[in-house]
């Protein structure tokens, strides 16, 4: 039976963790296209990784390595591609014992892999760090598990990461992430992918006027809630799964991955969403957004050319479902 992409994705990560610690990248040559094998991309990253084996004694090769894995983005793109958003977190030893611990990073990284001619898959672009938060130490070992072929995040454990919703709002602030289809009217959509990579669950439905949530491959489908900015300005309102939201009366209340929804023209319908990502001087938000794409902008957006002096403004305090009792 021929391995699925997650499959093959585990026996990458395993020889990734084996190349930490011999350095022997040709074992690496098999995961790549022919293209990327001929440019010498294995050999680079082995080169790279053979980095983890420097050890507290000079000479002193180690002995073992450890790898904790996080699903963070797990993407079926059509038939052909997928794409996985991993946190990392891996311990390197020189001798036996955890406190023989040689080198430990935490790292997160974008993995993108194509069904090639002879339907084995193979990664279509070199090993990609492209977020640098920390991973918490005590993160837990996760498996790698295709739920369905949707675009999805690992749910975190305790509630909501702030941190790792704003590294996600960074990235994508002017760019589309391809698992996900891009609107013409595209605000809401992005929080939505926001608020997912900092661990809301979606919640499904097979209706798409409840829940909130989105089916990916060659017939995307989402709730009226993941992209229409009325239908998350509701949701959110009501204080239910899955954000447990909490409305406050000012703007310096929220905090980086909370939410703002503007009512341009204050006639009740709402339409416009975005997220915060840091606090200015006055400690006032500043938001990043999609549509008109901008980043770091003022939580007011009288610049906007749908400003109005009737807006409205909705300010959301996204919580963990243990928090709501607060």
């Amino acid at each position: 039976m021929d391995k699925t992409w997650i499959d093959q994705l585990k026996a990458y990560l395993q020889d990734v963790n084996r190349t930490c610690v011999d350095g022997q990248s040709g074992r690496l040559q098999r995961y790549f296209s022919r293209q990327l094998a001929q440019e010498s991309v294995p050999e680079r990253q082995g080169q790279q990784l053979q980095g983890l084996q420097r050890a507290p004694e000079p000479g002193e090769r180690p002995r073992a390595a450890r790898l904790q894995v996080r699903p963070l983005i797990m993407s079926t793109i059509g038939e052909r591609q997928a794409e996985a958003v991993i946190a990392l977190h891996q311990r390197v030893y020189a001798a036996e014992g955890e406190a023989a611990c040689a080198r430990e990073r935490q790292w997160v990284e974008r993995v993108k892999l194509e069904r090639g001619e002879d339907d084995r898959w193979l990664l279509g672009e070199p090993w990609d760090s492209f977020f640098t938060w920390p991973v918490p130490a005590d993160s837990p070992a996760s498996d790698l598990r295709e739920e369905e072929p949707a675009a999805r995040t690992a749910a975190v454990r305790g509630g909501y990461d702030r941190e790792r919703a704003v590294a996600y709002a960074e990235t994508y602030w002017n760019s589309a992430n391809p698992a996900y289809r891009q609107f013409a009217v595209d605000c809401t959509n992005f929080v939505s992918q926001c608020l997912h990579a900092g661990g809301i669950p979606m919640l499904f439905s097979q209706s798409r006027s409840t829940g909130w949530w989105y089916r990916g491959g060659q017939r995307a489908d989402w709730s009226y809630s993941w992209a229409v900015a009325h239908s998350l300005y509701l949701l959110l309102r009501s204080g239910k799964a899955p954000f447990y939201a909490r409305q406050v009366a000012d703007p310096s209340q929220l905090a980086i991955g909370d939410v703002i929804c503007y009512d341009f023209d204050g006639d009740g319908r709402w339409q416009h969403n975005t997220i915060v990502v840091a606090k200015d001087g006055q400690n006032m938000p500043l938001v990043n957004a999609h549509t008109t794409n901008s980043r770091h902008r003022y939580w007011e957006y009288r610049d906007s050319t749908a400003y109005t002096p009737n807006i409205r403004y909705g300010f959301f305090r996204i919580l963990p479902e243990e928090a709501t009792n607060e």
